[in-house]
């Protein structure tokens, strides 16, 4: 799954906290999370530097337009980034969901160590289905070797 593609699938499924993500578009859809806080953030920088520095520069305070202005500009930025943290939050159950794991990993963000879920978001798919759905890697997957029989080596070539 490519970028684009992880991104309509999130939005997509964006209040679906059920179901399988696979890792491609888990990380797909963090960087497009990355990109568009940083986009917003150099916007609010950008408006912050043409409406409040030049009237400070001079010794003045800003005017109150110039300081609406800025706040509009981060009340927007955090909307936006409000509304895209519903799918965020979405896929990112759904990826812990592909590994075994419950989506409540997340109440670890609210408490300050959202790393540790995020890190889990590395690990990979749980093999074949689980609680949450069939695997989404099963065609990439060959079959297990059924009880009793040991698993061919690693790179051989069944017999025909």
């Amino acid at each position: 799954m490519g970028f684009a593609d992880a991104v309509r699938s999130a939005f997509a499924n964006f209040s679906r906290f059920e179901g399988r993500a696979r890792r491609s578009e888990f990380w797909w859809f963090y960087l497009f999370m990355m990109l568009a806080a940083f986009g917003g953030g150099l916007i609010v920088m950008v408006v912050a530097l043409l409406t409040i520095v030049p009237g400070s520069s001079d010794g003045q305070d800003p005017s109150g337009i110039a300081i609406g202005i800025y706040l509009v500009t981060i009340g927007l930025w955090l909307i936006g980034m409000l509304v895209l943290y519903i799918p965020y939050l979405a896929v990112w159950a759904r990826r812990l969901h592909d590994m075994g794991q419950t989506g409540h990993w997340l109440w670890l963000v609210l408490a300050g160590v959202g790393i540790v879920p995020l890190i889990m978001a590395s690990f990979d798919s749980e093999a074949g289905a689980n609680r949450w759905g069939p695997d989404p890697k099963a065609h990439l997957r060959s079959a297990p070797p059924s009880w009793g029989e040991q698993a061919p080596p690693a790179g051989s070539v069944p017999p025909a």
